[in-house]
């Protein structure tokens, strides 16, 4: 039998590294990569911070205002957009508390980035932030209770103690408030992610799939369920003030991703000056 593997060598290590002709050289091995990414980490977070996070609010709140000028089938569309937001931002929030979980362990790049919600991680999401008392979820984080910021970080002045601490009480009842939409919503937001559904599609009606019809102020987004072998409707109302309340809870879940992120990065940066001291000292 002719032996198709080929070798490359990591950019970083240079250990060899097999594959075959059908696959893409790799860059680095697995322990290199892993330690490309940890690197990283304070980066990404960073730049993730100042863009990314805030982009899914950006979108439904420009969607919002669009409403009043639009059409009533531009409307729909308008409004199914805010509800796919809706729908990523709480994937973004998921995979972001996962990843933060991660810290210290696995990069939180890729835990971050490789992340997929499904039933199982929405529900224990909404599950953990409706139980867990605010010591429990940021000791899981490895964060302080804003009242012990100034123990746990004796670099920072005041000022950056009063303001990490206020972050942090918005942070809290953030996530409360998403923990008290309830399992209901984990169940929806898994339905409208997928659980393999790739390819969904708006449509003005519904009946001629089940005898299930939608009244003139919905829309829907339907798609194949190959799991239960049926068509699955997600319908929502084209209602201003429900809309508003989606954007809200938007707004709510975006304040509490950022929140998280400038604990955590505030975090390494007190780890890092302590490490510089200790550094200093024995030198």
């Amino acid at each position: 039998m002719t032996d198709t593997s080929l070798e490359a060598t990591c950019r970083d290590c240079g250990q060899s590294l097999s594959f075959h002709l059908d696959e893409t050289a790799p860059a680095r091995c697995a322990e290199c990569f892993d330690g490309f990414m940890r690197a990283r980490d304070v980066a990404f977070l960073s730049s993730y911070a100042e863009l990314g996070v805030t982009s899914r609010r950006v979108i439904a709140e420009t969607s919002l205002r669009a409403l009043a000028l639009e059409s009533p089938p531009a409307r729909k569309v308008l409004a199914m957009h805010i509800m796919e937001q809706y729908v990523q931002v709480v994937g973004d929030l998921i995979g972001l508390y996962h990843a933060l979980r991660q810290r210290g362990g696995e990069p939180m790049m890729k835990a971050f980035l490789e992340f997929q919600v499904d039933r199982d991680s929405a529900l224990a999401f909404f599950r953990e932030m409706a139980s867990l008392s605010e010591q429990e979820l940021l000791d899981s984080l490895g964060l302080p209770m804003p009242d012990e910021i100034a123990r746990r970080c004796p670099s920072l002045s005041k000022s950056d103690v009063r303001d990490l601490r206020k972050a942090m009480v918005q942070m809290l009842g953030d996530l409360k408030r998403t923990g008290d939409m309830g399992e209901g919503a984990a169940l929806a937001l898994a339905q409208a992610t997928g659980e393999g559904r790739g390819g969904a599609a708006l449509v003005k009606q519904s009946d001629w799939l089940d005898s299930v019809g939608l009244r003139p102020d919905q829309v829907a987004s339907i798609a194949i369920d190959q799991k239960r072998r049926t068509i699955s409707v997600s319908a929502i109302s084209v209602d201003e003030k429900r809309l508003q309340g989606v954007v809200s809870v938007i707004g709510a879940m975006t304040n509490a991703a950022s929140g998280l992120i400038y604990a955590v990065l505030t975090m390494y940066q007190e780890e890092e000056r302590r490490g510089r001291a200790r550094g200093s000292r024995r030198a």
